[in-house]
């Protein structure tokens, strides 16, 4: 089971806002959600260790993300 199962919408959208129902596909995006989440845990916990404030950190991390642009210009 995914470990981010929680967190994950019931279907994913492609840009069309149709629902995405290839199973690799979403098999694919499942598996680097909990990729992320293993880097993302590493990261704060090394953090932590070091001393630095983990609320300061995830605002950090949410910032990285809101201003993550895609690189692929023409898919």
């Amino acid at each position: 089971m995914n470990k981010n199962s929680k967190y994950l919408p019931l279907y994913w959208l492609g840009k069309d806002k149709k629902k995405i129902s290839c199973k690799e596909k979403i098999k694919l995006m499942e598996s680097n959600l909990d990729e992320f989440q293993e880097i993302l845990n590493d990261i704060i916990d090394e953090a932590v260790l070091i001393g630095i404030d983990e609320d300061q950190l995830k605002n950090v991390l949410l910032d990285i993300i809101k201003n993550t642009k895609n690189n692929l210009r023409n898919v």
